[in-house]
């Protein structure tokens, strides 16, 4: 009988320290999925700096694009996956499917307009997040496939309208950094 073995990566269990963060994320980044797009340090407060912007005009092509960013509330739930039996009654799985769901409140004339050119659209964006201190997606952001659904007016008088954006990617999610983000 074959033996399959792993490296496990360090663990961490403190009965004092708990490392704990809570939900919720918080900021939306996005830019174009080209090469030249990606960070070259995502934990570079400078660099942040240098490409956040909602207003520069989109570069050409092998310059790096601005990075449009959103304050929302979204969550990141766990992926689908199918477990699939293959030979000698083993399992594996598909590749993991992450679906996500941003609502944007700003909901003013600049995403508004925003809105009426994306929606119903999906684009292949690079993609960072920000959630409780901690930005996800690395240097290279995640390519996700983003799409602006629609807004939502509510019932009530007193519930605010969202803006509606799905994210949607294949794979695993990666560490998190501590956020230096300038916004």
């Amino acid at each position: 009988m074959a033996i399959c073995t792993i490296t496990l990566p360090s663990a961490n269990a403190d009965l004092c320290t708990f490392n704990l963060h809570f939900g919720r994320i918080d900021k939306f980044m996005m830019t174009r999925a080209e090469p030249t797009d990606a960070l070259d340090d995502v934990s570079d407060p400078a660099e942040w700096t240098t490409r956040l912007s909602n207003t520069t005009a989109l570069t050409g092509t092998g310059v790096a694009a601005p990075i449009r960013y959103f304050y929302v509330n979204g969550e990141w739930p766990l992926p689908e996956r199918t477990e699939i039996e293959v030979s000698n009654g083993r399992t594996a799985f598909t590749d993991p499917v992450n679906t996500l769901a941003l609502a944007i409140d700003d909901t003013g004339a600049t995403n508004a307009t925003l809105l009426s050119t994306l929606q119903g659209t999906t684009q292949r964006m690079k993609v960072w997040l920000e959630a409780d201190g901690q930005v996800w997606g690395g240097n290279s952001g995640y390519e996700m496939d983003v799409t602006f659904l629609g807004r939502v007016i509510p019932l009530a008088k007193t519930e605010k309208q969202t803006i509606q954006v799905q994210l949607k990617y294949e794979g695993t999610q990666g560490a998190p950094v501590a956020s230096v983000l300038p916004i």
